[in-house]
């Protein structure tokens, strides 16, 4: 198991305000930006090509005699839902070259792995992917950017999938869970697929570095700069039963203190 890594500075101080990042800072980001172009490009296109899917499908039921009107209504709800996400792709593409760091806010992290996984159902449908979800604990609240969390988990669970893609179709698993563990929110992102190798685990998250053979080795490097700039920590390890597990802790929020601060 590899050791978590966590960020500097926890979710203090003021999260109100827009804070221009040091010079250092922005050239890496910038740096890291003209590298992802490919990744991001991928990532943007396939919502967009869900788009035109589920409009054509509900064309196909607006047209059936007697229309299927509820299933119509089911395509376009996520056709929205997809070219939301292709929305925020491109806005996190923005925001990537600015130097100006977004507001945190107080985020549900259940509500967060729900709409991912959302998003993501057609393509774990297609490849055959069966679903454990036990992400029920909705008091559980962090400090975070919910494009940045919605990133994080969509990049996980993708690279979940891609490795079960020669996992035998009954044996593809993903599992989703969530708990508290004292000040920590904690989510464990695990799979069935080829686990990872003992000599990539110390380099697994940095930069530029790849186990896939087209990978450009920006996705968990990415992860891990998201959750240590959120003041958390993010670890893998290679699952007993095969496959590879990466837990995520995040610091998370009194949801009294939440609820005293929206009072105001």
């Amino acid at each position: 198991m590899t050791e978590p890594v966590r960020g500097a500075q926890g979710c203090t101080g003021d999260h109100g305000h827009a804070r221009l990042q040091p010079p250092s800072v922005h050239a890496d980001r910038l740096a890291l930006l003209g590298r992802c172009m490919a990744m991001v490009v991928h990532d943007a296109v396939q919502p967009v090509a869900s788009v035109v899917t589920r409009g054509q499908s509900a064309l196909r039921w607006l047209r059936h005699d007697p229309p299927d009107v509820e299933a119509a209504i089911a395509s376009l709800e996520r056709l929205v839902a997809d070219a939301q996400r292709a929305g925020t792709l491109l806005a996190d593409l923005r925001a990537l070259a600015s130097p100006v760091e977004r507001p945190l806010q107080p985020v549900p992290l259940h509500a967060v792995l729900r709409d991912t996984l959302h998003w993501l159902d057609d393509d774990l449908r297609r490849e055959g992917i069966h679903v454990a979800a036990n992400v029920g604990h909705d008091d559980v609240v962090v400090i975070a950017e919910p494009a940045a969390l919605q990133q994080l988990f969509g990049n996980l669970i993708v690279n979940a999938m891609e490795a079960m893609a020669e996992t035998p179709i009954q044996d593809r698993r993903l599992t989703v869970d969530q708990w508290v563990d004292g000040d920590d929110a904690v989510v464990a992102i695990s799979d069935r697929g080829c686990g990872i190798a003992a000599d990539d685990l110390p380099r697994l998250f940095d930069a530029f570095h790849t186990t896939k053979d087209e990978g450009l080795g920006v996705g968990l490097a990415i992860c891990h700069r998201i959750v240590t700039d959120h003041g958390g920590s993010i670890r893998a390890q290679s699952c007993r039963e095969g496959g590879a597990c990466f837990e995520i802790r995040l610091p998370r929020q009194d949801q009294k203190t939440v609820s005293r601060a929206a009072a105001r």
